[in-house]
């Protein structure tokens, strides 16, 4: 049987991905007429409130204040708030726009890049079947840029941003809501002014529109806080690399709620890159599972 730290990473790092690829994209769909910025913007103010109430109500969030104690914890938390507002904004832009599959692909690029961020700053080690699957995971990567008929900045950008995300949260030792609600706190220091100012020019949209979109905006910060919470408690178990090959479950999901349920033109060029990635992770998966093991008995 795996050791209780290691099933404890795959479990949380599953649930966030799983979340992340069904609900959130239905979910963003119902605000698609709201323009990306603001609804960034709802989405930081909303998670910082929600964080804030419920560790006041379960925890102690006296090591929010020990942040502001560490330069460095201040600086690489701050770096990671701006990229996971920009990670957010291109994928409700995506969602908008109708480019779920898009959005899937970025995804897809996260775990490859994981892993190879992991070789370089964290030492993880790359066995051959690991190099393996992250080959495989690269031909479907290339095959889908090659056919491609325009340079794919989305999905460069989601996969990029939120893979550089993952390596830096693993570079501080701070608890996971924590280091959360110190990024949605920086990311609502931009977003209050933003949001009176659009209010001030009565182009608001939660109390210009609907009873429906002003709950949707509220709620976006529980279904932010929910995954994201998992996704970093995940990494403090297991390896930056499995971590992002476990999140491919999200893209997955994303491709599969595009074609079926937003009902997106699936395309063959995406199917046959999703095909072989999946090649590639049932490898690393692989490789992992069976590492485990052996380390296992061994002790």
């Amino acid at each position: 049987m795996l050791n209780n730290k290691f099933s404890k990473g795959v479990i949380f790092s599953c649930i966030a991905a799983i979340f992340w690829g069904l609900p959130q994209p239905l979910f963003f769909n119902e605000l698609n007429h709201v323009e990306t910025i603001e609804v960034v913007a709802h989405r930081g103010f909303w998670s910082f409130i929600f964080l804030f109430l419920l560790l006041i109500l379960i925890s102690n969030i006296s090591d929010f204040i020990e942040i502001f104690k560490s330069r460095k914890r201040i600086f690489i938390l701050t770096i990671t708030a701006f990229l996971i507002a920009g990670n957010w904004a291109g994928f409700i832009y995506s969602v908008g726009q109708e480019r779920v599959q898009d959005a899937s692909m970025g995804y897809f690029i996260t775990p490859m890049i994981s892993i190879v961020l992991g070789y370089f700053f964290l030492n993880e080690k790359i066995t051959k079947p690991k190099f393996a699957s992250v080959c495989f995971m690269l031909s479907g990567i290339l095959f889908l840029f090659i056919n491609l008929n325009q340079f794919p900045f989305l999905i460069i950008w989601i996969g990029t941003s939120w893979a550089i995300y993952g390596l830096l949260r693993k570079q501080v030792n701070v608890n996971p809501s924590i280091g959360l609600l110190y990024e949605t706190f920086i990311i609502s220091l931009i977003s209050i002014p933003y949001l009176v100012y659009l209010f001030w020019q009565n182009e608001n949209s939660i109390f210009s529109i609907d009873l429906k979109t002003s709950l949707f905006l509220i709620l976006t910060g529980a279904v932010t806080i929910f995954p994201l919470f998992f996704f970093n408690l995940g990494l403090k178990f297991i390896q930056l690399g499995l971590a992002g090959v476990l999140f491919y479950l999200a893209p997955t999901f994303h491709f599969i709620t595009s074609v079926f349920i937003l009902n997106e033109e699936i395309l063959q060029i995406k199917l046959i890159s999703f095909i072989i990635i999946w090649i590639g992770i049932i490898i690393y998966i692989y490789d992992s599972y069976k590492k485990e093991i052996i380390l296992n008995n061994t002790q």
